[in-house]
């Protein structure tokens, strides 16, 4: 028989020796705990540079995702724009001159709309703050920020601080003001929550929201009716004049993860103003019309297309929440599924606010479609990705964490006995951290990704060992690879941890 392997991506699972707020310690996790025991295992760094991410930079799960599929560490967007902004060239950038000209020469605005904050996932602040230098270099005055508030990737209620420090840049330089406020819950949603889209939008186009005099009574308000960044409501700031993004203005969309902004430029591309000068930072589609300031970097032979060429038969199965990390950024930024790729997307719960309230989430279902793969020899190579440590974790909600922790392990227990009774190798493995450290030294809940190692565990018949106790992201590739015994591609630079 030919050789066959799940991966098991578990999302979120970091690896932390520490108790205090180990979701991942409090949990009873006794199919994870013997796998560790009893099978090769490492740590494999998830963040920074081993993942082509600025040094302390948290891994997020569409860089590393594209990482394992690439099998070599490739600058990220975060680091591509910011070293842009920092040798000079991100001020003449096309697409972002062109949209400021537009404006210049309408005597239009120039909306920048984005993610403010520093948590470097989706977009970074000091990205807003280059707009702004390109806008004052352009001679423009008409400039009008709409700042999606985070409190996901950032602590819940640090959103003032960094809208603050925008303000203040603001006045340094003499351009642009603050016109309006919502939480990403609103703006950034991905999972066809259309209604939550549309509010974003109307306040964007009509502003239509609660208004305001300035951003402190804005969000202060909100915070006392406890409702911190990530779900703060469609706000306007009366002060600016905004009365709505017009014909003929000039728009730019400031994040650089693509996933999550989609659903707002298709709202713009279909029914937007005429004529407007749509710029977005990198590409969030390839259907899409618009000018993009930083393309995708070509990345050839990646994991799925190696695996496609040597004739053999790959699987992935996740929930909407993954989808495209375990698709579009495991197959490096491709849309499209390769040769003998099939796909399984079971829907994310839909009819709850956050996943604190089902953390056991699609982790059942996910492993039943899994198992019934195996035991049908359907695919030599099976992808998942089980969720729910990452966006449980996403909540702060601890005991819902524990209890999303152990719906994970339940999930792995039904995998890999499956695997082991048909024949099938296993790796265990995760993107970035997450459930791991909920609390911070000061007591603080914490909702974001974090820097620690993720765990690296083999079951095998033919490999009792690894050749490292450390390893790289950019090292899973050709692991895969070397157990399905298939030849690693020039390009990839990462090493296999078994020989």
């Amino acid at each position: 028989m030919g050789k066959r392997l799940v991966v098991i991506i578990m999302d979120g699972w970091g690896w932390r020796e520490e108790e205090k707020g180990n979701c991942i310690k409090m949990a009873k996790t006794p199919n994870f705990n013997f796998y560790w025991q009893n099978f090769p295992h490492c740590l494999i760094e998830a963040s920074g540079l081993a993942v082509g991410l600025p040094e302390g930079q948290q891994g997020t799960s569409e860089v590393n995702h594209a990482i394992i599929g690439a099998g070599r560490v490739v600058y990220q967007d975060l680091v591509r724009i910011s070293k842009a902004i920092e040798d000079g060239s991100f001020f003449e950038n096309r697409a972002l001159v062109a949209a400021a000209k537009s404006a210049k020469e309408n005597n239009s605005f120039l909306h920048i709309l984005g993610l403010v904050g520093t948590g470097g996932v989706h977009a970074h602040q000091t990205h807003l703050y280059a707009l702004l230098e390109l806008a004052r270099r352009q001679g423009l005055k008409k400039v009008y920020l709409h700042c999606f508030t985070d409190g996901r990737d950032t602590l819940p209620e640090s959103g003032l601080g960094f809208l603050l420090d925008l303000q203040k840049k603001t006045e340094e330089l003499g351009v642009g003001e603050i016109a309006t406020l919502c939480g990403r819950y609103y703006a950034m949603d991905r999972d066809h929550n259309w209604e939550r889209t549309d509010k974003a939008y109307r306040l964007l186009t009509l502003a239509e929201g609660k208004k305001f005099g300035g951003v402190k009574e804005a969000v202060e308000y909100w915070y006392g009716q406890k409702i911190t960044d990530e779900i703060i409501e469609p706000s306007v700031l009366e002060k600016s004049g905004f009365t709505g993004i017009k014909e003929k203005d000039a728009v730019v969309f400031a994040n650089f993860r693509n996933d999550r902004p989609r659903q707002l430029t298709e709202r713009f591309l279909e029914k937007g103003p005429k004529e407007i000068e749509l710029v977005t930072m990198t590409q969030y589609s390839s259907e899409y019309k618009v000018k993009v300031a930083f393309p995708p970097v070509e990345v050839k032979n990646v994991l799925g297309e190696v695996i496609s060429r040597a004739g053999l038969k790959q699987l992935r199965v996740t929930e909407t929440e993954k989808f495209a990390h375990l698709t579009f950024f495991l197959n490096y930024k491709r849309n499209d599924p390769f040769e003998g790729e099939d796909r399984i997307m079971l829907d994310s719960y839909s009819d709850i606010k956050t996943h604190d309230e089902r953390p056991e989430m699609r982790a059942a279902d996910i492993a039943r479609e899994v198992v019934q793969d195996i035991q049908a020899k359907g695919h030599e190579v099976i992808f998942t990705n089980i969720c729910n440590c990452d966006m449980v974790g996403h909540t702060g909600n601890l005991p819902a964490i524990v209890k999303g922790v152990e719906a994970v392990d339940k999930a792995l227990g039904e995998i890999v006995e499956a695997a082991q009774k048909n024949g099938y190798e296993v790796i265990i493995t995760a993107d970035h951290g997450n459930a791991e450290e909920k609390i911070d030294k000061q007591g603080n809940i914490l909702t974001q990704h974090t820097t620690n190692p993720v765990p690296f565990i083999l079951i095998s018949q033919k490999y009792k060992k690894l050749v490292a106790d450390k390893g790289e992201m950019q090292d899973v590739a050709p692991t895969i690879l070397k157990i399905l015994g298939i030849s690693k591609p020039k390009e990839m630079t990462g090493k296999s941890l078994v020989v």
